[in-house]
């Protein structure tokens, strides 16, 4: 890991496009759940999707979020794209997923 000087972390942070990170959060957060719905809808056919432990209802659940707060999350669109911590630690468990994976470009 190298160790870096002061002047290079203030221009590490401002090429930062914090709203272009977000997007890529939610965009990963999306497709690791579509991935892991589909891959249970394949595996257990004819399951109700509400049973599917990886719908949108039953991930909000776990969260502690309502549904429509969940969808925002996944929406690269909206423009408030706040996840906290606690719930991509929590995530990140349900996708069984490294915390980085979050925030890669190339994923999908």
């Amino acid at each position: 890991m190298e160790v870096k000087h002061v002047y290079q972390i203030y221009e590490l942070l401002d090429n930062l496009d914090i709203k272009e990170e977000r997007k890529i959060i939610c965009r990963n957060i999306k497709n690791f759940r579509t991935q892991r719905y589909n891959n249970y809808k394949k595996q257990y056919k004819g399951v109700q999707s509400y049973h599917n432990p990886y719908s949108t209802e039953n991930i909000s659940s776990y969260l502690g979020i309502s549904k429509v707060h969940y969808k925002r999350l996944e929406n690269e669109k909206d423009k408030c794209k706040h996840v906290t911590l606690d719930n991509l630690i929590k995530l990140s468990l349900i996708f069984d997923v490294n915390l980085q994976d979050f925030l890669n470009n190339n994923n999908f």
